[in-house]
């Protein structure tokens, strides 16, 4: 697979985090493979973005929510671009803070350790949310998430969408593991949109779960 390729499959996996994410905050559900997909990457033993999303099906959300945006047919799409905006600035001021990866890294060793709890167990997701809350959500400005009242203050929920972000960080750091630059998105919409139409085929002719939803 080529840079252009792994640097698509990458962006696809930060909307991916961010329209989940969306989904929970707006709905209380999200789809569950791809929820599955973008959690375990956070403990992925591998750095190649093709190894830890081995399938289409596993960026589904993901290609979807990239396709819309590249189609220019925004509905819905105006938080999931602010996550994904805010991300990518969030990642880059980590990556300023050594102390902070440190911490990130020895706690994200332990949560692979175990082993009577599989990453989207709601135990695993909410040392998850904990290890966001107490690292990345020191850095200012913090990402506010837009959504229905009644999913944002429920506990299980607000674990959920930290864990997701926390999926989303990785998510960037793969990107620009493969070049990735938002300058380069934006200018070259069309060349990505050529990239990632296969995909998005592939995706559909293989889906059996296309209305898969997980319930908090």
């Amino acid at each position: 697979m080529n840079k252009a390729a792994k640097q698509t499959l990458a962006l696809a996996s930060i909307f991916q985090t961010t329209a989940l994410v969306h989904q929970l905050a707006s709905t209380g559900q999200c789809d569950s493979h791809s929820n599955k997909a973008s959690l375990n990457s956070i403990v992925s033993q591998s750095d190649d973005v093709d190894e830890i999303f081995s399938s289409p099906e596993d960026l589904r959300v993901g290609f979807e929510s990239l396709k819309t945006l590249l189609e220019k047919k925004p509905i819905n799409m105006q938080n999931i671009m602010l996550y994904s905006t805010a991300l990518i600035n969030l990642e880059k001021k980590l990556m300023k803070k050594p102390q902070l990866l440190t911490q990130i890294s020895a706690e994200i060793d332990h949560i692979k350790k175990q082993d009577f709890f599989e990453i989207h167990h709601s135990n695993s997701i909410a040392r998850l949310a904990e290890l966001y809350k107490n690292t990345l959500g020191s850095l200012n400005p913090t990402i506010m998430v837009r959504g229905e009242q009644i999913y944002l203050t429920n506990r299980h929920t607000a674990n959920h969408i930290r864990a997701l972000l926390l999926a989303g960080i990785r998510a960037v750091s793969l990107w620009k593991s493969q070049g990735g630059k938002t300058w380069h998105f934006l200018l070259n919409k069309k060349k990505l949109f050529t990239t990632l139409t296969p995909w998005v085929h592939n995706q559909v002719k293989t889906n059996t779960c296309i209305n898969s939803t997980e319930t908090l």
